[in-house]
């Protein structure tokens, strides 16, 4: 008897199976948390995907967010959690601590409200241990929302979907806290270090030795550098950058709301056994950091980003270098510059400044809000705010640059982001964009959690950006580890990039790939000319022996025979 056909031409068992996968699928997108795919803008092959999305993955209408800060975990690359400050209503002040997480590299992200929620929160800031535990650090209101009553540390087991308890850090007032944790995998590994500003008797600074379970009392650093970031270095060794700023905002001298720039380090934070102790010193980053208060410019009352410091952890020749970054107002007519320096030395001396961006100098270009990370592979990492495709204040787009040489010299300067107007959609009270953005680098590329206004609000968004002189869309360091290009001198830069000449690339397109292999055993059996390149071991014929010599140097995936 034959079997029994449906419609569609299958068979019952062969429809019923279909059946079964069917609610095997439907129970799966009931059950597991996926929202559908988030609001996303294009630049190029650079994708920005909102971050601050309701459950269907679809902007929430008056709201607004921003100081976005991001963290990456180090034993899942896929996973990944952004801060912000979140306003639920874009008319109220009242500001919560917003976060969101992924673990499908940026493609979905869950944002299930604020991390205690009801209660006031400012300037969050993220890290992560090398156990892959995230740490989210922010100012903590009153009940009455009057004051900032304490800097609190809440600490998530579980890739931040969910966060334990928060821990009391330091009372009495404080801003613009940033926080470090040691991955350095020595005995320090795991000490978690918070700085502020506005604090008493000048003591900004606490630490905790047991994996933020506590936090020991408060300690001045010298000069009390602000509105900067923290680093950990490869022995466990603490390294900060900020402003030197003084006491108070003084309208009549505005020389002194010009800000110098500050690097302190201590060497004995990593023992526990002894109270840490810092020394401070002024750096020159070619111009000095000036405080937005005055409406023409691109964030009115915010400042024009924090100074960054950045640890080179790699293993190679440059592992242990400094740099920082900073926005600085240069010499001459120039509005803004992203500037750059690196010590050899621990910070004890610093190089000339670099000006990173590459726009011609003009008063109507500012270079603002930059961000840096350096690489586990030894690449730094640089991208900022910048007006010059509008020549107005209040349009911006990201831009980005790269360095493989310690930041001696940087690619051109590339847009990543599309166009937007910083001075939208301010919540209510706060006339400003934001304090800062972040940047975060592993070996393939450069992760961003920033603010922006494509949608007519102020949302935070994520984004991945990646080294690409050959334009296929593809981080050059995957491309060359996946092996779809050849770097056969070694430099981070795809030979094709190059006008270099590569041994046994027979057509010249600076490959060794199948197509070289085929015009060696096209001419298999003749005798070569002097300096003929099918000629690979030189001993006057063209043989099988040139062409597998030629595919062991193949720079291309299945190169055969």
């Amino acid at each position: 008897m034959s079997a029994v056909r449906y419609r569609d031409g299958r068979s019952g068992p062969e429809h019923a199976a279909a059946a079964r996968r069917a609610l095997a699928v439907a129970v799966l997108a009931a059950c597991w948390p996926w929202p559908a795919a988030a609001e996303q803008y294009r630049q190029g092959v650079y994708l920005s995907s909102q971050v601050n999305v309701a459950a269907d993955g679809r902007n929430i209408v008056g709201d607004a967010a921003n100081e976005p800060s991001l963290a990456l975990n180090p034993l899942d690359p896929a996973n990944i959690v952004v801060s912000w400050r979140q306003f639920d209503s874009v008319a109220s002040s009242f500001r919560q601590g917003g976060w969101a997480y992924t673990a499908d590299a940026g493609e979905h992200w869950h944002f299930a409200g604020t991390i205690t929620p009801g209660e006031g929160r400012s300037n969050p800031t993220l890290d992560v241990d090398a156990l892959g535990h995230f740490y989210y650090q922010s100012l903590h209101f009153d009940p009455s929302y009057t004051f900032v009553q304490d800097i609190q540390v809440i600490k998530s087991l579980d890739g931040g979907r969910s966060w334990e308890a928060p821990v009391f850090a330091y009372g009495q007032g404080g801003d613009k806290a940033q926080m470090a944790v040691d991955r350095s995998g020595t005995a320090s590994d795991g000490h978690v270090y918070l700085v502020w500003r506005d604090c008493l008797a000048e003591k900004c600074f606490v630490r905790s030795t047991d994996r933020g379970a506590s936090f020991q009392p408060p300690l001045a650093i010298p000069s009390t550098p602000t509105f900067g970031t923290m680093r950990v270095g490869n022995d466990g060794e603490l390294y900060l950058a900020g402003r030197l700023e003084p006491p108070e905002f003084d309208p009549e001298q505005p020389d002194r709301n010009l800000h110098r720039h500050l690097f302190s380090r201590s060497l004995n934070a990593r023992d526990p056994a002894q109270i840490p102790t810092f020394d401070s010193r002024e750096v020159d980053l070619g111009g000095l950091a000036p405080l937005f208060l005055f409406k023409q410019n691109p964030n009115q009352y915010g400042p024009v980003g924090d100074v960054q410091v950045g640890v080179d952890v790699s293993t190679g020749a440059m592992r242990g270098q400094l740099y920082l970054l900073a926005t600085v107002d240069p010499p001459g007519e120039d509005n803004l510059d992203i500037s750059f320096v690196r010590s050899l030395d621990g910070g004890d001396s610093w190089s000339t400044p670099v000006r990173i961006n590459d726009d011609a100098r003009s008063q109507h270009h500012w270079n603002w809000f930059g961000m840096m990370g350096v690489a586990p592979n030894s690449r730094i990492d640089a991208v900022w705010y910048d007006t010059r495709d509008s020549a107005s204040y209040k349009v911006s787009r990201l831009y980005y640059s790269y360095s493989w040489d310690g930041g001696q010299t940087w690619s051109k300067n590339v847009p990543v982001s599309p166009a937007f107007d910083t001075t939208l959609a301010y919540p209510h009270a706060s006339t400003k964009i934001g304090d800062y953005s972040t940047l975060v680098s592993d070996a393939n590329a450069a992760h961003i959690a920033y603010t922006a206004t494509f949608n007519g609000e102020q949302d935070v968004y994520y984004l991945q950006v990646f080294p690409d002189c050959n334009q296929n869309g593809q981080s050059d360091v995957a491309d060359i580890a996946q092996r779809r290009v050849g770097d056969t001198n070694a430099n981070h830069l795809p030979d094709v990039c190059e006008a270099i000449r590569v041994l046994g690339d027979i057509d010249a397109d600076r490959d060794v790939d199948q197509a070289d292999i085929d015009r060696v055993l096209a001419g298999r059996g003749r005798r070569a000319a002097p300096g003929d390149p099918r000629d690979i071991d030189g001993n006057g014929t063209i043989n099988v022996l040139d062409a597998r010599k030629l595919a062991a140097a193949c720079t291309r995936p299945r190169c055969a025979m």
